[in-house]
């Protein structure tokens, strides 16, 4: 190899072996005309060998036959044609129509005109390639490779043996070759080789030029007696390679981008050149496919960053392409699989960007009977979502036997197992079935069974459909389905080398997580110290305090703020977002609001957030939270992550929503708090793995709840190669139904019945009420805890079933029975949630905590093969009996891990909490009818000296509220709010619905005298109001009719009343304002507001309902005008979460009340007409039962208080 560590030996090497390769030769640069881009004499040569065309061209342009198609040629290049398209399509002289190559025949034989002209191809191979006329004539290429005289690939090489390598070819095209040259902008890529590593371009930018790499492997493997990048020379730029390249995988397109500067849609050409595993994975599935023909299954594990979604649009089309010896295709129709519509866009944009043939790509992600037109037309490639299929059985026509290819897009999690059979079972025809073994319809009893064997087999594997299964993370189910032989993917393109090739960021090379130590204590240690709590339970219970604990939260929270202000925020050019990732969508609730104070309260509002979550919540202080009620413009699902793009919007806080499909390059930053483990963990983690060149250099990964080694074996899994180990029987789905028979629920009679019923349209009605006979004589009989074991055994039976049929080489019509049965028995059950002893939550304390960092650094992974081992699917467990525990023995299991770890200065300040609770100054000062602002002053003078106090026990707590600004400012805050409720427990007020009529009239007699003269009478107004509140209209819109009662009974009729509770109950009027215009509107038309565009209604929504409300913006009159203010007055503190409500003095917060009832009562007067007309009569107020305050006052008003929090002025 001595003689090969030389840069021209390197290039003679290379140039030697491809001049004697099929189809080459070598040739000089002076035999190139740099101005006419081409070597004259090769094309030429190409041209004489079509005669026909050659003989049109004598006709019309003798002695000027070559010459004129240059001049074309040129023409064409000039005007911003393609050297793609001219190779690809040539073009037509004077009727003659010019080819520049032939691609190789598939289905012609040697003897064909076809055949010849793709023999008469000539790559060649030119060394030191001059290519400019310019001030760089000078300039040479290492290496250029032409196809038939056209240059199509240009190459600089370097050697290591000569002290340079790669990158010094890189530096050579972007500082040395200039990107405007003629000749290097119309080549199709420019490689960089040295003897170890192959990078590749397809626009040359100066500077900016993005050289990716081309390589087997992170490095590539030695060759004896050879360079490691010999694949290139020996197969990549073989003639029959490249003239599949050009066929097949090069690209050109016209794609919209968003400029960064102006943020404007602007339009480039691009060219795709696929990377080496594009190209090797898709060779490689097209060379099965060729040998085995259909019916078969492969798995493709490509990691993230890997071009997916482009691997198979190359995949699509040259599978809609293959064909048999006899001219037929091999697969009728491609059928690209998602399970997701919005974030699989970009699949659908490839595939129909990489179409030649207009007509071929049909995408119909959205409709059902379009599927079955596009299954029953000529569309080859059809792009759907899988549950698509289930919907379009009713419109396919099974006349004639197709075969088909699947392409599945996560296929982890694409194809469930009822989605499979549907899939199947809209593809296949009676032809289909009867080529499977062991199926003979006539064999069964009764056309039922004959039925239900049929339904059992396309749950199988069919000889007319294969499967191309892609993935970054298979499951032991996914390598058992699609795998090779079971067991390892067909093609491979790991973690770690996309890593190492820079296409994705390595998430765990910054990993910080923190240890949540922790003391819990009884709080009647005499009283409960007999009771008992079966262990496990007992523990759930436990962690799900924990988990809701609020000071832990706002701990942790305080430390996500700092974290994200104090460092991620500088991080990608100030670009910098992050996640947050919660363990339930109350806690999710729960963190916006707290992170959302801190950041407004310690860095002045200085960010936003977003938060994201399924459905509606109740949060810690029993608010009904939503996604729209808690984000800015009520935002909601996709259009969170659309928002999300905005600068201001900063961290996105998640439960269950956009931890797998959500790519935001300017992610850096995650903070975790819920446990992670496996596919999940890497799922997760991998949402900050985006690349955002140049400046994401790094993420950072901090987490609450797992620790580095379990992250390391989560990602080693799937790090470099993985192979499954282990077997899966699928006899045990008799083991499976066996143990739901058990239970002796129902018998083969009712299976039969049920069965039948379900697939006779005309009685499949009778089904629910036979179900529901079982549930009632036999299922609800079972005790709480059996009803959940029961419900249980059926679902896993219903689970895996689905996916051990696809692997069964029996038919067993029996269990397709008992299957279909189950499941749709399954939906009938009585869902009970397992008892849990949550008394136990009232039992319990937290004494001490430390929150203390465990880990900091890199997470090393393993660079060697790993072994999945296949799940014991089946298998069905032994019961344990649950050991039983005092309360006392409980706290020691939880608090022994750190038992010798946390002491005094670990203590929590439930302590102080409770002494100044009692402090006859703050008891005092809150009864004696303080300002919010003297309360909070109060407060913090308070517990500041009572931590000096005992300094030596509360040091530690002292160093974090000294550190973390925004923790303390809102402890002190919480601090507050619990005065404010002990002051408003010790009321006994009573609610007396006459007197506070009274009062209230007293009160608005002035402030409504101007709409009194045109409308009602106060008197009138008044009733009518507290008739809506005493009417009955639907659950969500009553809730609000206790808290509006309540709180005007107190403002009005109670004399003792203090400052903060009275400014407690002006927000819960405020808040509830577009609740009850809601209430209103339904009492009227019968019907809820709607929101604009399919959104959930807000306070606009709510007030263009009312003419009465919507015009007053356009009043002339002084009384008019003076309601638009009010209004507006109460939008601005609405929505704001009245931050800019009044507070600062009694005065203020008075007025605002007067403002805010004054609007309750003017749109009432203006609505009396309306209840009357929709029968909404007052008089009907007479059988309503009065109200009543709920006899644990404490709570109630406890309930008013707790809103406050969201409310209060900054300090």
């Amino acid at each position: 190899m001595d003689n090969l560590l030389n840069e021209t030996k390197f290039e003679e090497h290379i140039a030697g072996y491809l001049a004697g390769s099929d189809l080459y030769n070598q040739r000089s640069s002076s035999q190139f005309d740099i101005e006419k881009l081409c070597d004259v004499e090769m094309l030429e040569q190409f041209l004489r060998q079509q005669p026909v065309v050659w003989n049109k061209l004598t006709k019309h342009f003798s002695g000027q036959e070559v010459a004129t198609v240059i001049r074309e040629y040129n023409k064409r290049i000039d005007r911003g044609e393609s050297i793609l398209t001219i190779m690809r399509k040539g073009f037509t002289i004077s009727g003659a129509k010019v080819k520049f190559c032939q691609f190789k025949p598939v289905l012609e034989g040697e003897g064909t005109d076809n055949y010849r002209l793709y023999r008469a191809n000539r790559f060649s191979v030119v060394r030191q390639m001059r290519y400019s006329l310019g001030k760089d004539s000078g300039n040479e290429l290492d290496l250029c490779i032409l196809l038939n005289g056209i240059p199509l690939f240009t190459f600089e090489l370097k050697n290591e043996g000569s002290d340079q390598n790669y990158t010094h070819g890189i530096l050579q095209y972007k500082r040395h070759r200039d990107p405007h040259n003629r000749m290097l902008r119309n080549c199709l890529v420019h490689f960089v080789m040295d003897n170890q590593y192959a990078f590749m371009t397809t626009f040359l930018n100066g500077e900016e030029t993005t050289f990716l790499p081309f390589n087997q492997e992170t490095v590539n493997p030695p060759i004896e007696g050879e360079y490691p990048t010999a694949y290139m020379w020996r197969r990549v730029l073989q003639a029959d390679s490249i003239l599949d390249l050009l066929e097949n995988f090069i690209k050109r397109y016209d794609e919209y981008y968003e400029d960064k500067d102006t943020k404007e849609q602007k339009k480039r050409t691009v060219v795709i050149f696929p990377r080496f595993h594009q190209l090797r994975a898709v060779r490689k599935l097209r060379g099965l496919v060729r040998e085995e023909g259909s019916g078969h299954n492969y798995l493709i594990q490509h990691s993230a960053g890997s071009g997916k979604t482009k691997t198979m649009a190359w995949l699509a089309h040259q599978l809609a392409n293959m064909t048999n010896p006899d001219g037929t295709a091999i697969f009728d129709s491609i059928i690209m699989v998602t399970d997701r519509i919005v974030l699989n866009r970009n699949m659908a944009e490839d595939v129909v960007n990489f179409e030649v043939t207009a007509g071929t790509v049909k995408d119909i992600r959205k409709g059902s009977r379009k599927l079955a037109d596009a299954l029953n037309g000529e569309n080859r490639i059809i792009i759907s979502t899988v549950q698509k299929f289930a919907f379009a059985l009713d419109y396919l026509k099974h006349e004639k036997s197709k075969k088909y290819a699947i392409i599945v897009d996560e296929a982890h999690t694409a194809i469930g197992n009822e989605a499979a059979k549907d899939l199947v079972s809209a593809l296949s025809t009676q032809e289909d079935l009867e080529k499977i073994g062991d199926y003979e319809p006539d064999e069964y009893d009764s056309p039922l069974d004959a039925l239900m064997a049929q339904m059992q087999n396309y749950r199988k594997m069919m000889n007319h459909i294969s499967y191309f299964a892609f993935t970054a993370t298979p499951k032991d189910k996914t390598y058992v389905l699609y795998g090779k032989n079971g067991k390892s993917a067909h093609d491979l393109y790991s973690m770690k080398q996309a890593i190492d090739e820079k296409f994705i960021l390595d998430v765990t090379q910054n990993y910080v997580s923190y240890k949540t130590k922790f003391e819990l204590i009884e709080k009647h240690p005499d009283e409960d110290k007999d009771k008992l709590f079966e262990q496990k339970k007992a523990l759930k219970v436990i962690g799900e305090w924990l988990g809701k604990n609020k000071y832990i939260k706002l701990r942790k929270a305080s430390m996500i703020v700092d974290q994200f202000m104090k460092f991620t925020i500088n991080k990608i050019n100030h670009q910098a977002k992050a996640m947050v990732v919660c363990d339930s969508r109350q806690s999710a609730a729960d963190y916006k609001q707290i992170i959302d104070r801190i950041i407004k309260e310690e860095y002045h509002g200085g960010i936003k957030t977003l938060v994201a979550f399924s459905g509606d919540v109740i949060d810690s202080n029993g608010n009904k939270c939503t996604e729209a009620n808690m984000n800015d413009d009520g935002v909601t699902d996709n259009d969170i992550a659309e928002k999300f793009k905005e600068d201001d919007y900063k961290i996105l806080i998640v439960a269950e929503k956009f931890q797998t499909g959500f790519d935001q390059k300017l992610l850096h930053t995650m903070f975790v708090d819920r446990s992670l483990g496996g596919i999940q963990c890497i799922q997760t983690l991998s949402r900050l793995n985006r690349t955002y060149w140049p400046y994401k250099e790094d993420t950072l990964v901090v987490d609450f709840r797992n620790d580095a080694d379990s992250v390391r074996k989560a990602f080693n899994q799937y790090y470099t190669e993985t192979t499954l180990t282990g077997d899966v029987d699928t006899q045990r789905v008799y083991t499976l139904k066996e143990a739901v028979q058990n239970w002796n629920i129902f018998n083969e009679s009712e299976i039969d019945t049920v069965c039948e019923r379900m697939i006779d349209k005309d009685r499949v009605h009778e089904v629910p009420s036979i179900l529901l006979k079982i549930v009632h004589e036999r299922v609800d009989q079972l005790s709480d805890e059996d009803k959940d074991k029961y419900r249980k055994e059926v679902n896993r039976f219903v689970r895996q079933y689905g996916f051990l049929a696809q692997l069964m080489d029996f038919t067993d019509p029996e269990l397709e029975k008992f299957y279909v049965f189950s499941k749709v028995f399954y939906k009938y059950l009585p869902y009970t949630k397992e008892t849990l002893p949550m008394e136990l939550m009232g039992m319990i304390d937290l004494d001490k905590l430390r929150i203390q960092l465990s880990f900091d650094g890199a997470i090393e992974l393993e660079d060697s093969p790993t072994e999945l081992k296949a799940t014991r699917i089946g298998e069905v467990g032994k019961k344990v009996e649950d050991e039983k525990k005092t309360v006392a023995e409980l706290l020691d299991m939880v608090n022994s891990p750190f038992a010798a770890i946390l002491n005094e200065n670990d203590k929590i300040i439930k302590q102080i909490w409770d002494e100044l609770l009692s402090d006859p100054e703050v008891v005092d000062a809150a009864r004696a009818g303080n300002s919010y602002d003297v309360m909070v002053n109060i407060c913090k003078e308070k517990f500041g000296d009572a931590i000096i106090d005992q300094i030596d026990k509360y040091y530690h707590f002292k160093e974090i509220l000294d550190k973390e600004k925004g923790f303390a400012l809102t402890l002190v805050g919480k601090f507050v709010e619990a005065v404010a409720k002990q002051a408003a427990a010790t009321s006994s007020f009573v609610y007396d619905e006459a007197v506070l009529k009274e009062k209230l009239i007293e009160a608005m007699q002035g402030e409504m005298a101007g709409v009194c003269s045109k409308m009602r009478s106060l008197p009138e107004i008044i009733d009518n109001l507290f008739f809506v509140l005493n009417t009955v209209s639907i659950p969500k819109l009553d809730g609000i009719d206790l808290l509006l009662k309540e709180a005007l009974n107190n403002i009005y009729a109670n004399p003792n009343i203090t400052p903060i509770v009275r400014y407690t109950f002006f927000n819960s009027l405020v808040q509830k304002y577009e609740a009850f215009l809601k209430k209103l509107y339904f009492l009227i038309k019968d019907d809820e507001i709607q929101g604009q565009d399919g959104k959930e209604p807000g306070l606009a929504d709510a007030i263009h309902a009312f003419k009465c409300l919507w015009n007053l913006k356009y009043s002339t009159d002084d009384d008019g005008k003076k309601f638009s203010a009010y209004l507006q007055m109460v939008r601005n503190w609405r929505n704001d979460e009245a931050h800019n409500a009044p507070c600062s003095t009694d005065e203020e917060v008075n007025a605002g009340i007067k403002v805010v009832v004054a609007l309750y009562l003017y749109v009432i007067a203006y609505s009396i007409t309306d209840l009357e007309m929709a029968g909404r009569d007052v008089e009907g107020t007479a059988d309503v039962v009065p109200y009543k305050l709920p006899e644990d006052k404490g709570a109630s008003y406890a309930f008013a208080a707790e809103e406050k929090h969201r409310d209060k002025k900054k300090y």
